[in-house]
């Protein structure tokens, strides 16, 4: 059986599987799913399967009502809001792990107030069974810092890692957890400062840790990257590029080791944030591959069959043929709208056919850009004395003739007219309306002049 990456993923009763930002536990052959859920009260929902394809909703272990018991620590107790709203906590990046010494199931997230980022807590919850009711035990800040995305991570010898970006996202700090894992031992370790890290993920392999992280750019996909080390509290390598240069969509959730009798592989699993509709957001289960002891690598697969008992992972792969065209205010070419013709820049949507684009090549290197929605091609004319692009039908007109040139940057590419030798330009001052206008040199302008090019993952939107 194959699991399907790039479409909604949906639970045994046809639900919608709602473990944004989650973690998985095995527990007694089940594989325990922990995510976050912003339906309702709703704050922590769980699953579990037997084959990492069928997933049993088992119930909404953490919700605005859940019980609160203090720890002997001093946290914050309010989980619900005390105002009329009643909107509650924002829950984020839920991690679950068991302590051998208490017997408990043990919760780590991300505290939110409801109406900003402002706060940036850690909050801690706890069950006696992993996917029973879990208790509230407040929120605070780690040794007095901000946190904000976090991971869980215990290592070979017991000891428990929480790791949370803190100053505003500019730093990832490590801190060694107590030895029930309910409170902040140290803090041993800041990584990368000021390079503004979120989304960290964890695994040990061969003795070589691995971490890897998101940049910061909301809900919308940038590249990821990893980075290795002998121990957590060492020196930790600079950052490499994982995946593409929106890792495939994707937003690293966790890590999951697969064990099997022949081998050990790894699934990457991310969450892929729709910008446009939140309870839209999918997930991917990736394959990361070892070229050697410090190397990762990540590639698309559209469906990934995962054999438990030996622990090998087959994909399957097939290129779509389409593409995105995104420019570097995270706005992506769209239609704009029915009997416009024009171009605009809009908010990423994966429901949205008219976000994809085809390149049809053309003779000399060149190429047409085909909408897919609506079959017309990318062409500048004129609107109002401007150099607006619009779309017209397919001619041999060199207008609609157009060439990538690809910058330093992976996938990064200026986009230029045949016929005029000027070059995609994005206005924000008219409402996103694509131009074409001449190259420009300076720093500001080339930025609306740079476009990044990515290829569409996964099952083709409705029409």
């Amino acid at each position: 059986m194959f699991i399907t990456n790039g479409t909604l993923w949906k639970d045994t009763s046809g639900q919608p599987v709602h473990a944004h930002g989650g973690s998985m536990i095995r527990v007694d052959g089940f594989y325990y799913w922990f995510g976050e859920n912003r339906s309702g009260r709703k704050r922590v929902s769980c699953y579990r399967s037997a084959n990492l394809r069928d997933w049993e909703f088992r119930g909404d272990v953490l919700t605005l009502d859940s019980p609160f018991r203090p720890m002997d620590i001093r946290t914050d107790p309010k989980l619900a809001s005390g105002d009329e709203s009643g909107t509650g906590a924002n829950i984020e990046r839920p991690k679950v792990v068991h302590n051998p010494v208490t017997g408990q199931y043990v919760m780590w997230m991300h505290w939110e107030n409801g109406r900003d980022y402002h706060a940036a807590r850690c909050a801690v919850a706890t069950c006696d069974t992993v996917d029973g009711d879990y208790v509230y035990r407040g929120s605070f800040n780690p040794a007095g810092h901000m946190s904000r995305d976090c991971t869980l991570f215990v290592d070979d010898d017991g000891t428990a890692y929480f790791i949370s970006a803190a100053r505003d996202n500019a730093d990832l700090h490590i801190y060694r957890l107590s030895e029930d894992f309910l409170s902040i031992d140290e803090h041993v370790k800041t990584l990368w400062p000021g390079q503004y890290r979120e989304a960290p993920a964890m695994l040990k392999r061969n003795g070589v840790y691995f971490l890897i992280t998101s940049g910061c750019t909301g809900w919308e996909p940038n590249q990821g990257k990893y980075a290795y080390a002998d121990r957590i509290t060492g020196r930790w390598s600079r950052l490499y590029d994982l995946g593409g240069p929106t890792t495939y969509d994707t937003q690293p959730a966790f890590v999951l080791p697969i064990h099997g009798a022949e081998t050990t592989s790894y699934l990457y699993i991310g969450d892929r944030w729709d910008p446009s509709d939140y309870h839209r957001s999918s997930y991917s289960a990736l394959p990361l591959e070892f070229p050697d002891d410090r190397t990762l690598v990540l590639h698309w697969a559209d469906a990934v069959h995962i054999d438990l008992h030996s622990g090998r992972v087959e994909t399957r792969r097939k290129q779509s043929g389409l593409w995105r065209i995104r420019n570097g205010s995270h706005r992506y070419l769209t239609p704009g709208g029915e009997g416009d013709n024009r171009i605009a820049a809009r908010r990423l949507s994966y429901a949205s056919l008219s976000q994809l684009w085809v390149l049809e090549p053309a003779d000399g290197g060149f190429v047409r850009i085909q909408n897919r929605a609506c079959g017309r091609y990318l062409e500048p004319q004129q609107h109002n004395g401007a150099a607006e692009v619009a779309l017209a039908e397919r001619s041999d007109r060199t207008s609609q003739q157009w060439r990538i040139v690809e910058e330093e940057k992976a996938g990064w590419c200026i986009i230029r007219n045949r016929l005029t030798g000027n070059v995609l330009t994005w206005n924000r001052n008219a409402d996103g309306i694509l131009h074409e206008e001449a190259l420009r040199s300076d720093r500001d302008g080339r930025h609306a002049q740079r476009f990044l090019l990515t290829e569409h993952y996964g099952e083709l939107p409705a029409m």
